[in-house]
C-alpha cells in the first residue's frame, strides 16, 4: 500500500499539469481568433506625396543646404521621371489649359446672357410694335367711325374714367362734352370706343362664366343621380377639370370673337 501510494500522487500532478496545459493552449487559440490584424500600412502612409514634394522644391528648397536639394531633385526625377523644370513646365502647362478651359466656360455664359436678354429685347420690341398698330388702328377707326350714342349711365361713367386716364397720359385738360374742340372730340370718341370695347369685353366674360357654371351645376346634378349610396360623389373640383376637358368654344362665341376682330381692323 505505502509503495504504491507516490506512483499514484504523481500520476494525478501529470494529470493536472495536462489539463493546465490544454486549458492554457486552448485559451490561446481562442485569442488569437478574436484578436484583430493591424491594417496599418505605415510605409505608405510615411511616403509623402509627390505633389508636396515638387511644392517643396519650387517654394522651400533655398531653405536646405545643396546636398538636400539634389536629393530632392533626384526624388522628383524619380517620381515624374522627368527634371524639377520640366515637372514646373508641365504643371505650368495644365494650370495654363485650365485658366483657358474656365475662361472659355465664364464666355460661354456671358454669351448665353447676352443671347437670353437680346431675344427677350426682341420679344417686347415686336410686342411694342404690335400694341403701337393695335393703338393706331383703334383711333383711326374712333376717328373715322362716329360713335354710337352711350344710352348706359355705366357706358358713359366708364367712357369718363377712359377719358380722364388719357388726359392725364397725355398731360392735357379734360375735354368738356358740351363743347369740346377739336382734339377733345377726339380724344372724346376715343374713350368711348374703348367703353364700348371694354363693355363687350365684359359680356363675353360673363357669358362665358354663366355657361360654365349652368354646366358645372348638370354636371354635380348627374354626378349626384349616377352615384350609388355606397361610392362617394364626384368633387368640385373633378367636375370643373372634366369641363375643362370638354369645353369648346360655342358658335355664339365665336361670332363674338369675329365681331370685334372686325370692329378693330
Amino acid at each position: 500500500m505505502d509503495e504504491d501510494a507516490p506512483s499514484d500522487i504523481t500520476g494525478d500532478e501529470q494529470d493536472q499539469e495536462a489539463a493546465v496545459r490544454r486549458r492554457i493552449n486552448k485559451d490561446t487559440k481562442r485569442g488569437q481568433r478574436t484578436k484583430t490584424k493591424c491594417r496599418t500600412r505605415i510605409d505608405v502612409l510615411a511616403t509623402p506625396n509627390r505633389r508636396l514634394i515638387l511644392a517643396l522644391y519650387q517654394n522651400h528648397a533655398y531653405h536646405f543646404p545643396k546636398e538636400k536639394v539634389e536629393k530632392i531633385k533626384d526624388n522628383l526625377q524619380q517620381l515624374y521621371a522627368m527634371t524639377p523644370e520640366e515637372t514646373e513646365r508641365y504643371f505650368a502647362e495644365l494650370e495654363a489649359i485650365a485658366t483657358r478651359m474656365m475662361i472659355r466656360r465664364r464666355m460661354k455664359d456671358l454669351m448665353r446672357k447676352r443671347l437670353h436678354k437680346l431675344k427677350k429685347q426682341e420679344q417686347q420690341r415686336k410686342a411694342m410694335a404690335f400694341v403701337r398698330k393695335l393703338i393706331k388702328k383703334g383711333m383711326l377707326f374712333a376717328f373715322n367711325h362716329p360713335v354710337p350714342p352711350l344710352v348706359s349711365i355705366r357706358l358713359r361713367n366708364l367712357s369718363d374714367i377712359v377719358l380722364e386716364q388719357i388726359c392725364d397720359l397725355r398731360n392735357t385738360d379734360i375735354p368738356v362734352r358740351e363743347d369740346p374742340d377739336q382734339i377733345g372730340l377726339f380724344l372724346i370718341a376715343v374713350s368711348d370706343w374703348i367703353a364700348i370695347f371694354i363693355e363687350h369685353v365684359y359680356y363675353m366674360v360673363q357669358l362665358r362664366k354663366n355657361k360654365e357654371l349652368e354646366e358645372l351645376e348638370k354636371k354635380r346634378a348627374e354626378s349626384v343621380k349616377d352615384s350609388s349610396p355606397g361610392s362617394p360623389a364626384k368633387t368640385d373640383a373633378v367636375v370643373i377639370d372634366e369641363l375643362g376637358e370638354e369645353e369648346e368654344e360655342s358658335p355664339d362665341d365665336e361670332v363674338e370673337i369675329a365681331n370685334l376682330d372686325q370692329d378693330i381692323e
